[in-house]
């Protein structure tokens, strides 16, 4: 199990034990040459610092998809198990990286402080700026880890070689937002103040060292701390927001500000280039989600999900081996009502086209939400969702099985993706095999721009209207998502990717089709203050797919999806006390140099060590600022 606290109290004795081996096993005769020639050791690099500090910006590595991700998501009804909800879903095994991503960063913020603080005063001015960008990249990673976890160490960590401590303190996550915010403040006075500044250039390898743009990720930070502190202290959030909002010169206007980084682009740098080459998947797609989203015309749907092995080639083989009496196989109900086709005397049908919206809407389809569904005739019958067997085709020797539903479109996360287009059993052998560079996203003009939205319609004191904020956020959104489908270069992302004879057509888009989404009713804010926040909490839901934290942290505050909710229903699977609103942390043991914090920190907040079988825990005993949060699915309760 990854526990942030073994995690951190492992770092800080590495850290210690380096610097105790390195002093006990060598003499000052013995490096006596290499400390006097600066061509065997020299000084350390800020700006070289800076970049390894970027290449351990890790927000989404590989265990977060594998573990915490899959049960954030499906908490949420983002996504569904293949096989629909068991009885156990709400219950945790193994956990991944949160709770310790930050320290990967911090390591070099701490680093470059040390160096700075050996330089002369006028020197290590000049550095001011490069220092701030690796304290805005620590501080993004936090908050993720406390969002999930609640008071963390953060003062305290990384200083055991500095003449820190072994066993830093807890923070509580009070705490650790007022020093969040203190320090953006004087990141962002940093960056539009400093002179004389060593530039990082290259060095930066998010934006080339535009402090502009660090300004405006910056304070996307601030208002991602204000929408967290919406229930605990409403009147300092408003603050933060309006402040945020008072200039243009605060706020994300585009791609080209947004944060849309790959950590190198060297082939020769493994991981770093591909992601991870190790496969997972979150579920299956969400009904609910499917079908509000082919409603609305949404293209980010084509994004978010796959499509399915449905094309025009794998229903007509469908149709030729039911011609030749298989009996089996079937194409479900829902797909086949997507599809003209003709009968002839002998009852053989022939595939003419596709009905409804056609390719690549056709294509897509959800598994309803629900516990057990499998075993319900209901969702097994002519609209299957779990029979496998019926959706294997055989032409003499060669059968291929086909899936009906679309799923987690796990190209969109890791570059080292091989995708077999679908083909009929005897058909030819398609495949995408090239690696490419993976490209992620942070923060972005879409995420702030649907925070404003939220607050605007909550009374704050905004220079645009709510529908301004709003039309920004989901259009940016829509374009951010597009541009990551292409820069990954996903299944479908081209007409080169679209061969001849199944009939696809490619999954990108552009301004016609985001246009065409926002004429939508549900994508207006033309309701009441609770219609149209709902509508910003389900767009903001959508808009963090691909960062499932914040996905999972605006359901929790946000008590959306909702309900009996006409855009995207909650379906209560279980008592709402029954979620778990936190990842769990085991009893320290006595040999952990930390059993005092760590134990004196879940005091503090009132939690109980356990497993991940404890799910009331975990849904009773919140985090600071989630304790006033209405209950899954309950909606908003401001």
């Amino acid at each position: 199990m990854k526990n942030k606290n073994i995690f951190v109290k492992f770092l800080i004795l590495l850290l210690a034990t380096g610097t105790l081996l390195f002093s006990a096993g060598c003499s000052k005769d013995e490096f006596a040459d290499i400390n006097t020639d600066p061509s065997k050791i020299g000084k350390g690099n800020v700006p070289y610092l800076l970049t390894q500090a970027m290449a351990n910006y890790q927000p989404f590595d590989y265990l977060l998809w594998f573990y915490d991700a899959r049960y954030t998501s499906q908490f949420i009804q983002s996504y569904t198990p293949s096989g629909s909800f068991g009885d156990l879903f709400n219950h945790m095994g193994e956990l991944g990286g949160i709770g310790s991503q930050f320290i990967n960063v911090r390591t070099y913020e701490k680093e470059i402080a040390d160096m700075i603080s050996q330089m002369s005063d006028e020197e290590g001015a000049k550095y001011a700026t490069i220092q701030c960008v690796a304290n805005v990249l620590s501080i993004s990673l936090a908050i993720n880890d406390s969002d999930l976890y609640g008071s963390m160490p953060y003062s305290e960590t990384v200083q055991l070689r500095y003449g820190g401590t072994l066993t830093p303190k807890y923070d509580t996550q009070e705490e650790l937002f007022n020093t969040w915010l203190e320090e953006l403040d004087n990141d962002i006075s940093t960056f539009s103040s400093a002179t004389d500044q060593i530039q990082a250039g290259s060095n930066d390898i998010t934006y080339g060292g535009d402090l502009t743009k660090w300004t405006k990720f910056a304070n996307g930070l601030k208002l991602k701390i204000a929408v967290r502190l919406l229930h605990q202290d409403k009147s300092k959030a408003f603050e933060i927001a309006q402040q945020v909002g008072s200039s243009e010169g605060n706020i994300m206007s585009g791609l080209s500000d947004d944060c849309i980084f790959n950590r190198s682009t060297d082939a020769n740098n493994g991981d770093f280039t591909y992601q991870t080459g190790n496969s997972y998947s979150l579920g299956a797609a969400s009904k609910n989600v499917i079908d509000f989203m082919k409603k609305n015309e949404d293209p980010r749907m084509l994004v978010i999900f796959t499509k399915n092995s449905f094309n025009k080639e794998v229903i007509q083989a469908f149709f030729d081996a039911q011609a030749n009496g298989d009996v089996r196989c079937a194409v479900p109900k829902y797909i086949l009502d997507n599809v003209n086709y003709t009968t002839d005397a002998q009852g053989k049908k022939t595939f003419v086209s596709w009905q409804g919206q056609g390719e690549p809407w056709v294509r897509y389809y959800g598994i309803p939400i629900g516990t057990n569904l499998s075993d319900d005739p209901q969702y097994t019958g002519d609209d299957n969702y779990f029979t496998s067997t019926r959706w294997e085709v055989t032409d003499g020797d060669a059968s291929k099985t086909y899936r009906p539903y679309s799923t987690f479109n796990e190209e969109l996360t890791r570059g080292r993706c091989d995708f077999t287009f679908p083909t009929k059993p005897k058909g030819r052998t398609l495949q995408d095999t090239d690696d490419v560079p993976w490209w992620g996203m942070t923060m972005s003009t879409g995420e702030m721009n649907l925070y404003l939205a939220e607050f605007k319609l909550l009374g704050a004191n905004l220079p645009k209207t709510a529908q301004e904020y709003f039309e920004a956020g989901v259009r940016a959104s829509a374009q951010e998502y597009n541009q990551l489908a292409t820069l990954n270069k996903i299944p479908y992302y081209s007409e080169g990717q679209c061969h001849e004879g199944l009939d696809d057509k490619p999954i990108t888009y552009g301004d016609d089709e985001i246009n065409e989404m926002l004429t939508h009713e549900d994508y207006k804010l033309t309701g009441d203050q609770a219609s149209n926040l709902e509508k910003v909490y389900v767009q903001q839901y959508l808009h963090f797919y691909y960062q499932p934290v914040d996905q999972f942290v605006t359901s929790r505050r946000s008590g959306i999806p909702r309900v009996g909710s006409t855009l995207i229903p909650w379906v209560n699977l279980k008592a709402s006390n029954e979620i778990p609103r936190r990842l769990y942390s085991v009893a320290p043991t006595d040999e952990d140099k930390m059993k005092a914090q760590v134990e004196a920190a879940f005091a503090g907040e009132g939690f109980t060590f356990c497993d991940g079988t404890r799910p009331g825990i975990l849904s009773r005993e919140r985090v600071w600022y989630d304790k006033p949060a209405p209950e899954f699915g309950a909606g908003p309760n401001y």
